[in-house]
């Protein structure tokens, strides 16, 4: 970990007016403009600074590094305390379609990772930020408490840091398959539409199709919702049916005919099933103080 006196003087070192460090929810996929993709955005994105965890389970969230042309820069994640996450990163490759660029294939990369701008050997003309999916992956046996966790960039001589502090929470997901084969929605969907395959298995009973595909950010939307509604399973044989508040969420009153048509509840803004997930993990346990 650096030291905070080190850190303030690091982020005083140099000027900071091309560049910028944001962390979004996993429904905020970032063009590579600096711009979330028209079909996610929503009037009031939730702001990622304290965000809850379940255990035995992974959290998922976008980083966008915008980044002078040809002015290397390195992304780094740290905890404290130290080493207490298994810590992903992926960066995201963009696929152009005719709603413009949309980040959606992952390929690994070790942190600290080092880019630079144009993106060889696909630039974009006018490309000014690079997108990364940080996969966060919580042990069954952490302890329940509040994790520091820091995203830094350096460019140049200077630094930027998005800082968060993560809720540990009491609730442990059961275990899942690493990979799911299934047939995911088109990059072109609204990010939370990934979602409606785990929730109707969930809610309707219903099985998804199977197709093995690239790995995605849509296959990784596709894991945290399975991941989440098993809990909500779980909880079930405990006496906690989370059933109607959820198929509520998803915008439906009717769960009949919402089994029958999901698609047209269609509910207002990509990051509802963030409320979702709150639910769960509120109903699995307290959260630390």
């Amino acid at each position: 970990m650096l030291s905070r006196r080190v850190l303030y003087c690091l982020l005083l070192a140099g000027p900071v007016h091309s560049q910028s460090l944001r962390v979004l929810s996993e429904f905020q996929r970032v063009d590579p403009f600096g711009d979330v993709v028209s079909v996610d955005r929503t009037p009031e994105p939730r702001e990622i600074l304290s965000p809850a965890v379940a255990r035995n389970a992974f959290a998922s969230f976008h980083i966008a590094a915008t980044a002078p042309e040809r002015e290397p820069f390195f992304i780094y994640v740290q905890t404290n305390p130290p080493d207490i996450f298994q810590i992903t990163l992926y960066k995201e490759l963009f696929v152009k379609t005719d709603a413009g660029w949309i980040p959606d294939v992952l390929e690994p990369v070790k942190l600290p990772a080092f880019d630079t701008l144009p993106y060889l050997p696909l630039p974009i003309p006018g490309q000014n930020t690079v997108c990364y999916w940080l996969d966060i992956w919580v042990p069954a046996k952490t302890e329940v408490q509040r994790v520091r966790l820091e995203v830094l960039m350096k460019v140049g001589r200077g630094w930027i840091m998005y800082p968060m502090e993560v809720r540990v929470t009491p609730a442990v997901a059961p275990a899942i398959p690493v990979k799911h084969n299934v047939v995911l929605p088109p990059v072109t969907a609204r990010a939370d539409a990934a979602v409606y395959g785990p929730l109707r298995n969930f809610l309707c009973n219903a099985h998804e199709p199977g197709r093995k595909e690239r790995l995605s950010v849509r296959e990784l939307i596709h894991r945290n919702a399975v991941q989440d509604l098993s809990l909500a399973r779980a909880l079930q044989g405990r006496g906690i049916d989370l059933r109607a508040e959820i198929l509520h969420r998803a915008g439906g009153a009717d769960k009949k005919e919402w089994c029958q048509s999901p698609a047209t509840a269609s509910p207002p803004g990509a990051e509802w099933f963030l409320r979702v997930r709150d639910i769960i993990y509120r109903k699995a346990g307290p959260a630390p103080d």
